[in-house]
């Protein structure tokens, strides 16, 4: 009788074991990520930072392909919920964090629909009907309302572009020499990818895995590597 209590309980403990870890798996999508890995360095429920244990979760969303195969990044399994309850009650706070952190990197004067159009600038005439939106954790600016449709249709297509303008216009004055991930020395033809409308340069293809795996430290290191290669400050003459 006392075997059988205990393996009763033993199997009680097994099934509520199993119980907790299906509960906590699914927090985690299993959909595919499409773009860039999610940018921001803090939880968009709880405001609080990010870890290497943050619980990733990719939105499901067919209805708008903006935000379909979109990744967010949360501090623990319990934010996962409240977003997917509502998401549009956070989308707009991590949009704006998101334009905030890249506009200044855009890399495209043209519209990235219209390519024959330049962007109008502050200050012109048509500079109201400029929509900067967010797109699967990437800033895209388009130069009217009207292009919204068509970026809807294929996300990816314009987002292959954005990308290659990023690469062409950050390879020139990329800081760093060696891989942030491996340490090894950039080979004369690195691989090239892009998080959050920056340019890494990787010593191979393998390495691109381990670095959308975690952007902010990427971005340190390329920060970091920019403060270095910056030229000093000329010295002030005491008077």
């Amino acid at each position: 009788m006392k075997n059988m209590t205990s393996r009763i309980a033993l199997c009680t403990t097994t099934i509520l074991t199993l119980a907790v870890g299906a509960s906590l798996g699914a927090s985690k999508s299993a959909s595919t990520a499409k773009g860039s890995p999610y940018p921001l360095a803090t939880c968009p429920v709880s405001g609080k930072p990010l870890t290497k244990d943050a619980v990733i979760f990719v939105m499901e969303d067919k209805a708008n392909a903006l935000n379909d195969g979109r990744e967010i990044r949360f501090c623990c399994p319990n934010c996962v919920e409240p977003f997917k309850a509502d998401p549009a009650k956070f989308l707009p706070a991590i949009d704006a964090a998101i334009i905030a952190q890249q506009s200044a990197r855009y890399p495209m004067t043209t519209c990235v629909v219209m390519t024959d159009d330049e962007l109008p600038v502050a200050g012109s005439p048509d500079a109201d009907k400029v929509r900067n939106v967010v797109v699967l954790n990437d800033m895209v600016r388009l130069c009217c309302p009207g292009c919204m449709k068509k970026l809807k249709k294929d996300p990816m297509k314009y987002l292959d572009a954005i990308n290659a303008a990023v690469i062409a216009k950050q390879k020139n004055n990329y800081a760093l020499v060696t891989c942030p991930i491996s340490g090894e020395a950039l080979p004369e033809e690195p691989t090239d990818i892009v998080i959050g409308e920056r340019l890494v340069r990787l010593c191979c293809g393998g390495c691109a895995a381990k670095a959308r795996k975690d952007p902010i430290a990427i971005f340190a290191k390329l920060d970091a590597g920019a403060t270095k290669s910056a030229p000093a400050a000329p010295p002030t003459t005491a008077k």
